[in-house]
C-alpha cells in the first residue's frame, strides 16, 4: 500500500473509532511497526490526528469533550480483569431488579449476563443500551442531555434530566481511581451527572480492576463510605482491600 493509500486509511479508522492502537493500524494498512509511526508522526504533524501512548486519537474538534480516557481505548485495558469483574458483579443481581448502570468499560460487560433477568435499566451508556436492545425482556429508560462521542455516553449538566421519578435498588458503575480521598473520576459533568443518578439508587456497587487503585485524579465524586460494594480481581494490594474495609465498603474479588 502506497504512503497516501496508508494515511487515508488511518484517517478513515479515526472517523469510526475516536482511539486506535499502533498495532490495529499495522493490521488496517499491511505495513510496519516503523512505518506506521512515522506515517502517524507525519499526520500529528498536520494536526490531522493527536498521538497519545499506544496508539493515536482524533484531534480535538469544536464538539463537546470530556476529560479522561476514550472508552475505545479503555476497552482495550485489563480486559481479562474486566470480563471477570463484570461477571462477578452479575452475581449480585436479582431477577426482576430495577438498576442504574453508568457507563463505562467495565460495566458494558455485564450486559451478556443481563438477558433472563427481567430487568429494568435505566442507562447514560450507548453501548449498553445497544446490547440490551437485544434483550426483549429488558426494560430500557435513557436520561436526557447530550452524547458525548469519544465516551458513548449520554450527559447532562443540568438538574433536570428526566430520571427524578426514578428508583432503582442497585446502581453499577466503574471508575478513574479509588483512594483513601474516595471514588475519583477525571470530569467534573460526569461527576454531576453521575452524583444524579447515584441518588437514585439504594445500594452503589464500583466495579474497578487493581489499576484503579494506583491512578491519581483530581475530582472525588463520593466518599469510600457511601460505597457498598467494590468488585475488583485478584490483583488487589492487601493494603488497598484494608483501605476499603476501613471504610465499610464489601470488597467481592472476582475469581480469574
Amino acid at each position: 500500500m502506497r504512503q497516501s493509500e496508508r494515511r487515508r486509511e488511518i484517517l478513515n479508522r479515526l472517523t469510526q473509532e475516536p482511539f486506535a492502537s499502533v498495532q490495529e493500524l499495522q493490521n488496517l494498512v499491511g505495513a510496519s511497526e516503523a512505518t506506521v509511526r512515522r506515517d502517524l508522526r507525519r499526520l500529528a504533524q498536520d494536526g490531522a490526528l493527536k498521538r497519545v501512548h499506544g496508539g493515536v486519537e482524533r484531534p480535538e474538534t469544536q464538539a463537546s469533550h470530556l476529560a479522561g480516557t476514550p472508552l475505545a481505548r479503555n476497552k482495550q485495558i485489563n480486559v481479562p480483569q474486566k470480563r471477570a469483574i463484570a461477571r462477578a458483579a452479575a452475581q449480585l443481581i436479582e431477577q426482576g431488579e430495577t438498576l442504574v448502570i453508568d457507563g463505562g468499560s467495565t460495566t458494558s460487560l455485564l450486559c451478556p449476563f443481563l438477558a433472563n433477568l427481567d430487568l429494568q435499566v435505566l442507562t447514560n451508556s450507548l453501548p449498553i443500551v445497544e446490547q440490551l436492545l437485544l434483550s426483549p425482556r429488558t426494560r430500557l429508560l435513557v436520561p436526557g442531555g447530550e452524547v458525548f462521542r469519544e465516551q458513548n455516553i449520554i450527559l447532562s449538566p443540568y438538574e433536570e434530566d428526566g430520571t427524578a421519578e426514578c428508583f432503582a435498588s442497585k446502581m453499577l458503575m466503574g471508575a478513574q481511581a479509588l483512594s483513601p480521598m474516595g471514588l475519583m473520576q477525571a470530569d467534573s459533568i460526569l461527576i454531576r451527572a453521575e452524583r444524579r443518578l447515584m441518588a437514585r439508587a439504594e445500594k452503589l456497587i464500583v466495579l474497578a480492576d487493581s489499576s484503579k487503585f494506583e491512578r491519581k485524579t483530581g475530582l472525588v465524586l463520593c466518599p469510600l463510605s457511601e460505597i457498598d460494594i467494590v468488585v475488583t480481581d485478584a490483583g488487589v494490594s492487601a493494603k488497598d482491600r484494608a483501605m476499603l474495609e476501613k471504610a465499610g465498603v464489601q470488597v467481592v474479588v472476582a475469581p480469574a
